[in-house]
């Protein structure tokens, strides 16, 4: 996925822990509030007066390998909580 100015917070965020990373490096630390979920990257960076194109670019250099190793990673833990029955 390439973050763009309309790339939801939500959308980032599923991108794996690197993006959250980069998001509070970044002075976004309430990304993982329930009302920051459906904004926009610009929207949030303009709220916390950060350079939008500089984040932007930050958030595209995460490797793809990166992202898809998160997503496996979780999708395995989802099946064997469900296997085992763990909460």
């Amino acid at each position: 996925m390439k973050v763009e100015r309309t790339t939801l917070i939500k959308d980032v965020l599923y991108m794996g822990p690197k993006a959250e990373e980069i998001l509070t490096n970044f002075g976004m630390s309430c990304v993982r509030c329930p009302s920051s979920q459906n904004e926009s990257i610009e929207e949030a960076a303009a709220v916390h007066g950060i350079e939008i194109e500089d984040l932007i670019q930050n958030l595209n250099k995460i490797p793809l390998s990166e992202k898809i190793k998160w997503k496996i990673e979780k999708k395995v833990e989802g099946i064997i909580k469900s296997r085992y029955d763990i909460k």
